[in-house]
This record gives C-alpha cells, sequence and structure tokens, in this order.
C-alpha cells in the first residue's frame, strides 16, 4: 500500500493512504510526494489522484460572487419594535393617549417586519377606542 504526503503551509502532512487522503481537502497545486518520488510534485500530476481531484467543485468565478453580494444588499432589512416601546405604546393606547396612537402609526407605517407592522395597527385602533370611551365619560 502506497503513503502519501502532502504539504499545507510548508508543513509535511502524512502518512496518508489513499483512502484516508479522499478526506483531505488538497487541491490540483497541493505538493504530493511518495516513496519512489525524487521531489514533491502537484496534485495534478499524479495519476491516481486525479478522483480525487474530480470530486471536488471549482471556486466560485468572482462575477458571481459579486452578483450575490449586491443582491443581498438591494434587500432592506426590517426592524423588529422595540418590546419597552410597544409596551409603553399599549399604555398609552389603553390610557387613551394620542401618545400611544403616533407610537402606533411609526411602527405601523416605518420600515419594520409585518408583526411589528401589525402590532401598530392593533395600537392606533386601540388607542382610537380608548380615546373616544375616556372622552365620553
Amino acid at each position: 500500500m502506497k503513503n502519501y504526503y502532502y504539504l499545507e503551509n510548508s508543513l509535511k502532512m502524512g502518512p496518508f493512504s489513499f483512502e484516508e487522503l479522499k478526506e483531505k481537502e488538497i487541491e490540483e497545486e497541493t505538493l504530493i510526494w511518495y516513496k519512489g518520488l525524487e521531489d514533491w510534485i502537484p496534485a495534478k500530476n499524479v495519476e491516481e489522484l486525479e478522483s480525487i481531484l474530480e470530486l471536488k467543485p471549482p471556486p466560485i468565478p468572482m462575477e458571481e460572487n459579486k452578483k450575490t453580494n449586491n443582491e443581498v444588499k438591494k434587500t432592506p432589512k426590517l426592524k423588529k419594535g422595540s418590546t419597552g416601546w410597544i409596551i409603553a405604546g399599549f399604555i398609552f393606547s389603553i390610557l387613551g393617549g394620542f401618545l400611544g396612537i403616533v407610537i402606533g402609526g411609526n411602527y405601523a407605517f416605518g420600515k419594520y417586519d409585518k408583526e411589528t407592522k401589525t402590532i401598530g395597527w392593533v395600537m392606533i385602533i386601540i388607542g382610537i377606542f380608548s380615546t373616544a370611551i375616556w372622552k365620553s365619560m
């Protein structure tokens, strides 16, 4: 059985059997040595290692990386509401204060996620009803 060595960051790694070498992250340019070779050679020049190198997909082209990064940047991030302000908004809404309606409006019309927008609308509705109830008393 042949034992293989390879260089990783100028460190000699091994010995490894062929099966063990499959588990390592060697690339075409990784330098390999085994008994019978005079010097280290790139893995792509070792015929029996072709099957290992074929298993690895090529690197992603830079243009594709740029497109993916740009597409991610275009998507706006939606915020979640602050728990403290949501509680305060409900308290002010129940007490019939316009401040509860204002806080609810901020959440309902701001750049918040769907759940927070819904909470904002609930605050507005509670605020309107409680204001009407408090004024009628």
